[in-house]
C-alpha cells in the first residue's frame, strides 16, 4: 500500500511523557499508512475504510525484532479528527518501548508535532473553525468544571451556527446594497433603503455587545479571578484566607502586621477559580520590611480583577480606611464588614452605603464572620456576580472569552455604531457598503474563515504537544 505524500505527516505523544500503564501515540498525514506498514506485523485493511478499524498487532524495528504488542486505531482521510489519514497507536507506557516507536515512525518519513499542530490541521481541513480549535484548548485547561461546561458549549455545532447567523446577516445587507448599486433595474431583489438597514443593524449591534459581554465574563471561568485581600493591619485578612481555603495557609495572631509579604492561594468558589491574595495591611509604618511589604499591597491592587476591601465591625471608620478606600474605588471592588460576631461599632460613611458599583450593578456591602467561618453572603455575592446567569442559562452563542476575541468584537461594534450613525444622518448606503465589508471581514475573522497567519501561531503556540 503506497500513497503518495502532499502534506507532511506529523507524529507525538498523545499522553503525558511519564512511566504509566499505556501510551497513546498519534500519526497524521498522507504517509501515515505507509509507515506503518513498514513497522507493524500484520497486514492492514485495504485503503480505504469508511469506519475506523481497530487491529492487534506488534511493532517491529528493522531486523524484524519486536519493540511492544499494540493496538492500532485506524481512521481514513477524511473522517478522523484532522481531516487526515490518522493511526493511533496504544502501547505499554513505559517510557523505552514508547520513545523507540517514535524513532521508528521519524525514520520512517514523519515529522515530530509542534504544538497544536493536530489541530491546527483539522482547522485547515475545516474540520473545525477557529472559535472549536481554541475551545480544544480551553477544555484541557479549564481550572473547573463549569469551565468545561463552556467549552464544550464552544465546541458544539449549534452554537457555531448562530455565529453564521450573524454573518449571513451582513451578508445579506451587503450582498442586496451591492444589486441595487450595479443592477438598479433588476425587480427580484428587495431594494434597500437605510431606514430599512437601520433596525437590522442596531439590532445586530446589541446582539454583538451581548455576545461580547457573556464572552468576558466567561473568561473568568478559563482564566480565574485575581483577588486582592486588602485591608488596614488586624482586620482578619489572612483569616479570612485561612476560612475560604478551609487550613492554615496564612499565620494569624492579634499583633498587627504579622503578614508582611503577599501570601497566593488557589480557590475554586462556587466553580468559579479565584487567586487569592493576601497582602500586607496597608497603613503608615516606618518600619522597613512593613513598608516593603505595604508597596506589594498596593502593586497587588493593579492586578487585581477584584479586591476585598476588608473593614473591622467592631472598630470605628478611621483615616487609614479613608485611604484604602479612596485608592479603590474606582476599581472593582466589594466592601466587606468583617467581625460581625462583636460589637458593632463601625459606621460606615454616607458615600459609600450610597454608591452602587457600576460595573456590576449589585450592591457591594457584604458582612461576614471570617473567624467563625460565616462566609456565606460572601459566596452568594461571587455566585451572583460570576456564575449563575452565565452557567444555568447557557447562551445560543459561543463564549468569545479570548483577548483577541474579545478585541475584534470591539472593533467590530465600534465599526458597525459607525454605519448606525450615518444612518441616522440619512447618509446613503451606497456610501457606506466599503464599512460593512470590514465589518463583515472581521466577523469572518472571529470564525477562521479569514485568518492572519501569525495570530494563529500564536493561538495553537499554547496548546500541549499532541493536540
Amino acid at each position: 500500500m503506497e500513497i503518495i505524500s502532499i502534506k507532511k505527516t506529523i507524529v507525538a505523544l498523545v499522553t503525558a511523557p511519564v512511566t504509566q500503564n499505556v501510551a497513546l501515540v498519534r500519526i497524521s498525514g498522507s504517509l501515515s499508512y505507509s509507515i506503518i506498514a513498514k513497522i507493524f506485523d500484520r497486514s492492514l485493511p485495504k485503503y480505504s475504510q469508511k469506519e475506523p478499524r481497530l487491529i492487534f498487532g506488534r511493532i517491529i524495528d528493522s531486523q524484524q525484532k519486536i519493540v511492544d504488542e499494540v493496538l492500532l486505531l485506524c481512521f481514513y482521510k477524511p473522517r478522523s479528527f484532522t481531516g487526515e489519514d490518522v493511526v493511533e497507536i496504544s502501547c505499554h507506557g513505559n517510557l523505552f518501548v514508547v520513545n523507540q516507536i517514535l524513532q521508528l515512525i521519524l525514520e520512517n518519513g514523519a515529522e515530530l508535532a509542534q504544538a497544536g499542530e493536530f489541530t491546527k490541521q483539522a482547522f485547515f481541513n475545516r474540520k473545525l473553525n477557529l472559535v472549536q480549535a481554541n475551545a480544544i484548548n480551553d477544555l484541557i485547561r479549564a481550572p473547573s468544571l463549569e469551565g468545561t461546561r463552556l467549552a464544550l458549549h464552544n465546541l458544539s455545532s449549534e452554537s457555531q451556527k448562530e455565529l453564521e447567523v450573524i454573518e449571513n446577516e451582513l451578508l445579506d445587507v451587503i450582498a442586496t446594497i451591492k444589486v441595487n448599486i450595479d443592477y438598479p433595474e433588476y425587480d427580484g431583489v428587495e431594494y434597500l433603503t437605510g431606514k430599512k438597514v437601520l433596525p437590522r443593524l442596531t439590532k445586530l449591534v446589541e446582539k454583538l455587545k451581548s455576545v461580547k459581554e457573556s464572552g468576558k465574563k466567561a473568561g473568568v471561568f478559563q482564566e480565574g479571578l485575581k483577588v486582592a485581600i486588602v485591608g488596614k493591619p488586624n482586620v482578619g485578612k489572612s483569616t479570612l484566607l485561612n476560612a475560604l481555603l478551609q487550613e492554615e495557609k496564612a499565620i494569624v495572631s492579634p499583633i498587627a502586621g504579622t503578614t508582611r509579604d503577599i501570601v497566593e492561594a488557589r480557590y475554586n468558589l462556587n466553580g468559579v477559580p479565584l487567586t487569592l491574595l493576601d497582602t500586607a495591611g496597608i497603613h503608615e509604618t516606618k518600619d522597613i520590611v512593613e513598608k516593603i511589604g505595604v508597596e506589594r499591597s498596593l502593586q497587588a491592587l493593579e492586578k487585581a480583577k477584584i479586591i476585598f476591601f476588608l473593614v473591622d465591625n467592631s472598630c470605628p471608620w478611621s483615616q487609614a480606611e479613608e485611604s484604602i478606600f479612596q485608592k479603590i474605588k474606582d476599581k472593582n471592588h466589594l466592601v466587606i464588614i468583617n467581625k460581625i460576631d462583636q460589637e458593632n461599632k463601625l459606621q460606615l460613611p454616607n458615600y459609600i452605603c450610597s454608591v452602587e458599583n457600576s460595573r456590576f450593578s449589585h450592591k457591594k456591602i457584604l458582612k461576614i464572620s471570617a473567624k467563625n467561618k460565616q462566609l456565606a453572603e460572601l459566596e452568594t455575592k461571587i455566585n451572583e456576580l460570576f456564575a449563575s446567569d452565565l452557567i444555568n442559562n447557557l447562551s445560543p452563542y459561543p463564549y468569545l472569552s479570548q483577548s483577541w476575541q474579545q478585541a475584534k468584537l470591539t472593533k467590530l461594534i465600534q465599526q458597525l455604531e459607525t454605519v448606525v450613525s450615518e444612518l441616522k444622518k440619512e447618509t446613503y448606503l451606497d456610501a457606506l457598503c466599503g464599512d460593512l465589508e470590514v465589518s463583515y471581514k472581521l466577523v469572518k475573522e472571529l470564525s477562521g474563515k479569514e485568518y492572519n497567519e501569525d495570530l494563529l501561531d500564536i493561538i495553537f503556540s499554547k496548546f500541549c504537544l499532541g493536540k
